[in-house]
């Protein structure tokens, strides 16, 4: 069960002020689909809407009172007009019937609190069947019902279902945002930790200063000692030859993401586009990520280590 959540996070402020604006107006549409990179609260902040729309006393900014009946049964995980569906840890899909047993959910009469509302996290794991069967519900919604999606891979989302929802963006917050947010969390190393975590506040404070952590600081300033021309490539290949390959990947995979947002978006948002930016040509971007998950689909395969890294890194040149 996801941990409850009061309020958002700082950096959710100005979309949940959207939402509770159009709440006042009555105009909040009865599907929600939020998008957005996990790491950064944002299933928490559609927990803490949940929440809001169930409670019998929200404050003046549209958060749960978190003392009324309403709240305190949430809290305890056992609010009859609340319905969780989410990706078990031991299924490859959410099923027909978990969808099944939302709508039969939609339909029961409210119990106390002023609607009833399903949040389905991980909705792009909906198979073919489970997405269909949800279209009657999004279609043809309950009175005083809400249905609260959330994805961090909206292209793998049924076009059907996307349409019949109003889609909110919640992006990554910026540096300053994330920064102001760690120095309340006595964190260390913090523009370490986002530029390693993709500007991702919450991965970064999961974060420590492991062993893990302290090689993925080593692998970015080779990495950039490659692109500088003060290590050889054949030199940083012996150190990582060894190292899991697919870890490896990730870690550059991300950070070429951070590059590509740079450049779409023109924005910093703390990741490792602020550190290998001027290193890399903006023009091969796009092609060094694919390149990059091209190599991924090999990382498993019994080639040689040394090869294999060296390989890696010549992408980046």
């Amino acid at each position: 069960m996801m941990p409850l959540s009061a309020a958002s996070y700082p950096w959710h402020q100005v979309m949940w002020q959207q939402i509770h604006l159009a709440r006042q107006q009555q105009h909040l549409p009865h599907a929600l689909l939020f998008t957005g990179s996990t790491g950064c609260g944002h299933e928490q902040m559609v927990y803490a809407l949940a929440q809001s729309l169930l409670c019998l006393d929200t404050s003046e900014q549209g958060y749960a009172c978190g003392s009324c009946r309403s709240c305190k049964v949430f809290a305890s995980h056992s609010h009859p007009d609340f319905m969780l569906l989410a990706l078990a840890e031991d299924k490859q899909a959410i099923t027909v019937e978990q969808v099944r047993g939302l709508e039969r959910f939609l339909e029961l009469s409210r119990s106390y609190s002023p609607n009833r509302v399903a949040l389905i996290l991980n909705a792009e794991a909906m198979n073919t069947n489970a997405a269909n069967s949800l279209l009657k519900s999004l279609e043809e919604p309950a009175d005083n019902s809400y249905i609260l999606l959330f994805t961090d891979k909206i292209a793998a989302l049924m076009p059907t279902i996307r349409s019949r929802c109003q889609q909110l963006r919640l992006p990554l917050p910026t540096q300053a945002e994330s920064l102001a947010w760690f120095e309340k969390q006595n964190l260390t190393q913090a523009v370490e930790l986002l530029t390693l975590t993709g500007g991702r506040p919450l991965v970064a404070l999961a974060e420590d200063a492991s062993e893990r952590l302290q090689q993925k600081i080593l692998f970015l300033n080779q990495l950039k000692s490659v692109l500088t021309g003060h290590l050889s490539i054949t030199e940083v290949a012996s150190q990582w030859e060894k190292h899991d390959r697919q870890e490896l990947l990730d870690w550059q995979l991300l950070w070429v993401k951070g590059l590509i947002t740079h450049e779409v978006g023109g924005t910093d948002t703390g990741d490792v586009a602020s550190v290998l930016r001027d290193l890399v040509k903006s023009q091969g971007i796009w092609l060094l990520y694919e390149r990059l998950l091209e190599l991924k689909a090999l990382a498993a395969h019994p080639l040689n280590g040394r090869l294999f890294v060296e390989n890696m890194l010549s992408l980046w040149l």
